[in-house]
C-alpha cells in the first residue's frame, strides 16, 4: 500500500498543522472548562456535607439536652454562625473557610441544645478552647483570634484568621 507523498504539498501541510492545533487547543479548552466545573461542584460539595453534618451534630445535640418540661423551657442554644473577618484580605479561598468553619463547629459540638444562660457563663472557656488550637488545613496551620461572641439563641462568631508559623 502506498502513501501519497501529501508532506510535500504546501496546502496538506496548512490542513494538517491547522488540524493539530485546533485539536490541541480544543483540548485544553475542555481541560479549562472541565476544571472549573470541578472546583464549583467540589465546593457545593462541601458546603452541602457541612450543612448536612451541622445538622446531625445540632439533632443530636437537641436530643441529647431535651428538657422534660417544655411549658417553662428556658432558652437553648439552636445553632452556630461562624464568619472571618479577614479572609478576603488573606485571600483564603472558599475551601479552607468551610474546612476552619467545620472544625471550629466539631470543637463546639456540646453547645447547641444548652440553655443560653450555662453558654454565656462558659464564654471564657469557648474563647481559649478557639484561640489555643492550631487548626491544619492543606498543609497550613492556621489560628483563629474571636473578634466578636455574641451568645443568645444563635451564638454568632466572628473570628480572625492568622497564619501560625
Amino acid at each position: 500500500m502506498h502513501f501519497p507523498p501529501y508532506h510535500r504539498s504546501r496546502e496538506w501541510r496548512r490542513f494538517f498543522a491547522g488540524v493539530l492545533l485546533g485539536t490541541i487547543a480544543g483540548w485544553l479548552f475542555f481541560l479549562y472548562t472541565h476544571g472549573q466545573l470541578q472546583q464549583k461542584y467540589t465546593e457545593e460539595h462541601i458546603a452541602l456535607t457541612t450543612e448536612l453534618h451541622e445538622l446531625e451534630v445540632k439533632y443530636e445535640g437537641l436530643l441529647n439536652n431535651k428538657n422534660k418540661d417544655s411549658d417553662t423551657a428556658p432558652l437553648t442554644v439552636s445553632e452556630m454562625d461562624v464568619s472571618y473577618t479577614n479572609a478576603k484580605k488573606l485571600e483564603v479561598d472558599l475551601l479552607t473557610q468551610h474546612q476552619l468553619t467545620s472544625m471550629v463547629k466539631d470543637q463546639l459540638s456540646s453547645l447547641p441544645g444548652k440553655r443560653v444562660q450555662v453558654v454565656a457563663e462558659q464564654t471564657d472557656l469557648i474563647l481559649t478552647s478557639l484561640e489555643s488550637k492550631n487548626y491544619v488545613v492543606d498543609d497550613f496551620t492556621y489560628q483563629l483570634k474571636v473578634n466578636q461572641l455574641i451568645i443568645s439563641e444563635i451564638i454568632t462568631l466572628r473570628l480572625e484568621i492568622k497564619l501560625a508559623r
